[in-house]
């Protein structure tokens, strides 16, 4: 006879259901203790969009950490992993998208990988275009991680964007981009007809990085009598120089941030320099850079070229180093040896384009700079020297932005990032001659 529990199941034990629940909750807690860990970002007052800000950063640091704990098990810088986990993690890009008029395609340009947009429906005529140069720190960064941005400015405009996939450092430290742009950039003008572009009606433009590019693919396309001016350039928040790392900008910056708290922490910068420049990481290269020593004091004293980065040339609300002091000249410091490694390299205007002697004739500018940004002084040296040498400039220094606030965000929304692409879309428009329909 089967006894009155055979062949049913046993209920779980109070004891198990206290299991499960102590479990799941260490289980939630850890979650919470991490969101609260990546989302604890320095966030100063004045940022717009301040919780988007701190999702933004916290995501950036998670994926970071994540890119160390990988870079252990192989023997590549750790910017490497971070650049798959970054692509892998972004919507995949597509050929059309319903409502658009505009085709993307891959190809290459004089041997340069490019994203290309192009009108399906095409106006009669040859038309205007836009080459634009991603950002990235030289090290990260692609036309597909830019291609919601870029696709975008090909719709508002219904125009041939070019979209350049440079080479990244390590694996190809400077000149390489440089290279890359300009070959690509050359090419496009020599065939601009091939796409129904008047090659007199194309801009350039690119951030962070990318707009260190433009300047100097802008710089030395205008010294190539071969070739136009391009209509415009458009510079968003750029590196324009290497040679002074604690401007007021950078000095507020850490300030306000601290080492490690904004977008882009010291470390990063000075290693990320490091790679571009020379291909590898050299700690003392790198901790160089951080503390500004990586010139020599001669230089910093007797170079003519000093004189383009004076912090006296900023106007007076941008002199603020926070709670650091004003540099003194005879307190300056400087590593020889280092200076001796990258002399050479930082004094070369494609890698550095404010060190140009003469701006005169140069395109048209837009400028963007923003309030918490530490490289917004390299913008703002930038637009006045080109200003002085009667280039139109168009600077716009955006009150509660950060570096990268226009993107790649995706899916944040941030009103600083959106109003700097409305006010590139009306100069674009402007200066391609684009007439609302």
């Amino acid at each position: 006879m089967k006894s009155a529990t055979s062949g049913s199941k046993r209920l779980p034990s109070s004891t198990t259901f206290f299991t499960l629940r102590t479990v799941a909750s260490f289980i939630l807690l850890a979650w919470v203790l991490v969101i609260a860990y990546y989302m604890n970002s320095p966030t100063p007052n004045g940022i717009v969009n301040p919780w988007q800000y701190k999702c933004f950063d916290g995501a950036k640091r998670l994926v970071t950490d994540m890119a160390s704990v990988i870079s252990l098990f192989t023997s590549s810088h750790y910017i490497i992993p971070f650049r798959s986990l970054i692509e892998n993690a972004l919507p995949k890009c597509q050929r059309e998208v319903p409502g658009s008029n505009i085709r993307s395609s891959v190809t290459t340009f004089g041997g340069v990988k490019v994203r290309l947009y192009e009108p399906i429906e095409k106006q009669p005529g040859l038309g205007p275009a836009l080459v634009f140069i991603h950002g990235g720190a030289f090290v990260l960064g692609s036309a597909d991680m830019f291609d919601m941005m870029t696709r975008r400015f090909a719709e508002e405009l219904d125009s041939v964007v070019v979209s350049i996939d440079y080479r990244l450092a390590p694996e190809h430290p400077f000149p390489a981009a440089f290279e890359d742009c300009i070959t690509a950039s050359r090419w496009f003008m020599d065939h601009a007809e091939d796409f129904n572009v008047d090659r007199s009606r194309i801009g350039i433009a690119g951030d962070s990085a990318g707009g260190t590019l433009t300047a100097s693919v802008s710089q030395i396309l205008h010294d190539d009598g071969r070739y136009p001016d391009f209509a415009f350039q458009a510079l968003i928040y750029p590196l324009t120089q290497f040679i002074d790392n604690h401007t007021p900008g950078s000095m507020l910056s850490k300030s306000l941030f601290g080492m490690d708290g904004s977008i882009v922490t010291w470390q990063e910068a000075g290693e990320f320099t490091c790679l571009y420049f020379l291909g590898r990481s050299e700690q003392r290269v790198v901790d160089a850079l951080i503390d500004n020593t990586h010139t020599s004091v001669t230089f910093k004293r007797e170079s003519p070229l000093a004189q383009y980065v004076n912090h006296t040339l900023l106007p007076l609300g941008m002199q603020d180093y926070g709670s650091y002091k004003a540099p003194n000249v005879d307190e300056q410091r400087g590593d020889d040896a280092v200076w001796e490694q990258l002399q050479e390299l930082i004094l070369d205007q494609r890698a550095s384009p404010l060190l140009r002697t003469d701006m005169k004739g140069l395109p048209p500018t837009f400028l963007a700079t923003c309030e918490f940004d530490p490289i917004r002084d390299h913008g703002a040296f930038y637009a006045l020297r080109l200003r002085e040498a009667g280039v139109p400039v168009r600077w716009e220094h955006y009150i509660g932005g950060f570096h990268g606030v226009l993107g790649p965000t995706w899916p944040l929304v941030f009103e600083v990032g959106e109003k700097i692409f409305q006010d590139l879309i009306v100069f674009f428009k402007e200066h391609l001659k684009i007439t609302e329909k």
